[in-house]
Order: C-alpha cells, then sequence, then structure tokens
C-alpha cells in the first residue's frame, strides 16, 4: 500500500494490491472493498442505522441487501454503491481517492475477513 497528497488540500490517494488488502482504515474510519455484481467497490464499513460494521453484515437471500451484524438493519448494495469512493482498477491494483483527510492522519490497509462477500445467507 502506498499513499500520496492530491494538490487538493486533505484529498488523499490509497494505493492497493488487492490480493494482499480489503480494508483500509483512515484515522477512526473503516472502508472495505465490497465483491457484488462482479464489480469491487471501496464502501464506509459502517450501517448507517448505529455504526455498525458493514464488512460483517451478510447478503440476504435476494442478494440486493446486507444485514446489520448489529442490529439487523437491511443496508442495500445500490445505497452502498452510490457512496463508494472514488476507486480504478488495473488488473489486481487499484487507486482510491480519499477526500478531506487531515495532513498526518494514519493510514494502514490489511486483510480481514468480509463476511459481506459470500455468499446470500439461506435462511430456512
Amino acid at each position: 500500500m502506498s499513499t500520496e497528497p492530491l494538490p487538493a488540500a486533505g484529498d488523499l490517494v490509497v494505493e492497493l494490491d488487492l490480493r494482499a488488502h480489503n480494508a483500509v482504515f483512515v484515522g477512526h474510519d473503516r472502508y472495505f472493498v465490497l465483491h457484488t455484481g462482479g464489480r469491487r467497490e471501496l464502501v464506509l464499513d459502517r450501517c448507517p442505522h448505529r455504526g455498525g460494521p458493514l464488512s460483517l453484515a451478510r447478503l440476504t437471500p435476494d442478494g440486493r441487501r446486507l444485514s446489520c451484524p448489529w442490529h439487523g438493519t437491511k443496508v442495500g448494495v445500490v445505497a452502498l454503491r452510490r457512496t463508494a469512493l472514488p476507486m480504478v482498477r488495473t488488473g489486481e491494483r487499484a487507486v482510491a481517492v480519499l477526500s478531506g483527510v487531515p495532513t498526518g492522519t494514519p493510514v494502514t490497509a490489511v486483510h480481514k475477513r468480509i463476511l459481506a462477500n459470500l455468499p446470500p445467507e439461506d435462511i430456512r
């Protein structure tokens, strides 16, 4: 992973090797790479209801929503895609732009288990 400041104040470029990293911590914010419909997108790892970790959510049986692990709130995958960070992929390399990041904010890329990328739960 590498990070570089952009000319715009507060913007940060994060480069990820998707074979080694699928989550990014930027200060207190968490992001994860969501795989849906053959696409990979960097989304905020926070449920809009109470801030639960959506990376630990499971897809509903129809594959259209994530069920928050804290309270079961359903978050639409389409809504997450609309809020995804700008990211450009070339093979297994991805470059994302994060806006409004204060200078000196710690940035860490990690690889963790992302339950949201598993096949939909079969609730029977």
